[in-house]
């Protein structure tokens, strides 16, 4: 069997420990369980993933989803919301190299980027 490395955030990690105590798994095969249980519903007659991703595409409204199709619809858009899309980061680049741009550094400061790099700690 061949392994790989996933991110998984700590609450989904923390939750499949608790579990996997309970049924006496180990994580890996807990989170594998919960795996095999996703794609068992999703294949399931009656459960599609069409009107998700239709809602996800803007061609549904969302109010339209029932309660099990928008828990799905909302955790896929948690997670597209929370990587920026290329044309974002090319944009964000540009402003930094620019200067202008406001944001924290490392250590929490606010600081203002200055052209052609660097920035300013903003009191």
């Amino acid at each position: 069997m061949t392994t790989i490395s996933v991110r998984i955030s700590n609450d989904v990690v923390e939750a499949a420990r608790r579990e996997a105590l309970l049924f006496t798994r180990t994580l890996s095969g807990q989170l594998e369980h919960w795996v095999k249980l996703g794609q068992a519903v999703e294949s399931a007659p009656g459960f599609t993933t069409e009107r998700m991703r239709a809602a996800l595409a803007g061609q549904l409204d969302a109010d339209e989803l029932n309660a099990d199709e928008r828990e799905v619809y909302e955790d896929s858009a948690g997670e597209a919301l929370s990587r920026p899309l290329p044309a974002e980061l090319a944009f964000f680049d540009a402003l930094r190299r620019e200067g202008g741009a406001v944001g924290f550094d490392d250590d929490g400061h606010m600081v203002r980027s200055l052209p052609g790099g660097g920035a300013k700690i903003i009191k």
